[in-house]
């Protein structure tokens, strides 16, 4: 935008420097930032070794995969760097627990930047086996936050037969 001959942005200098010193902090590659019309992509080059770190935890495995392993709990990883906060004002006992029947889609926690909060989801139907970070805890991207059992899939048949998960 124009006004009176300069350029007018939404973002400032200092905002910029700021948000590339987190990423730095936080070791985040690329970070798309929206405010109205305008938008910002920062992409920062990360040495190799800083990415894959022997310690790092495989990714999830997709929903469509699982069935496959039901013994095999699924991950759920921080999707975004921020505070980690357990349970959701949906979830009926206020904070998930360890062996609590969670349902795909549903919101099981949050993780908060900058006081926004973005909902973590289950990706799949299943028993909590682990709670692997504190609430309240700042986490980076990627980072194991739960363990998930995932239940046997059954036929639509078999379905009608079994009783409703605890």
């Amino acid at each position: 935008m124009r006004n009176g001959g300069t350029v007018t942005a939404p973002y400032q200098v200092e905002d910029v420097e700021e948000l590339l010193g987190v990423m730095e902090q936080w070791n985040i590659a690329e970070m798309h930032l929206t405010i109205g019309d305008a938008s910002l992509d920062l992409v920062r080059t990360v040495a190799p070794a800083a990415i894959a770190s022997p310690a790092a935890p495989a990714p999830a495995q997709p929903a469509a995969t699982v069935a496959t392993m039901e013994t095999e709990p699924v991950i759920i990883q921080a999707p975004v760097v921020g505070v980690f906060h357990l349970g959701h004002r949906g979830f009926p006992q206020g904070a998930p627990h360890v062996g609590d029947a969670v349902q795909a889609g549903q919101v099981i926690g949050s993780i908060e930047l900058m006081h926004v909060p973005t909902d973590l989801v289950s990706p799949v139907s299943g028993i909590i086996t682990g709670i692997l970070a504190e609430d309240g805890t700042g986490v980076e991207y990627a980072r194991p936050l739960m363990s998930i059992r995932p239940f046997e899939e059954v036929s639509e048949d078999e379905a009608g037969m079994l009783p409703p998960p605890r």
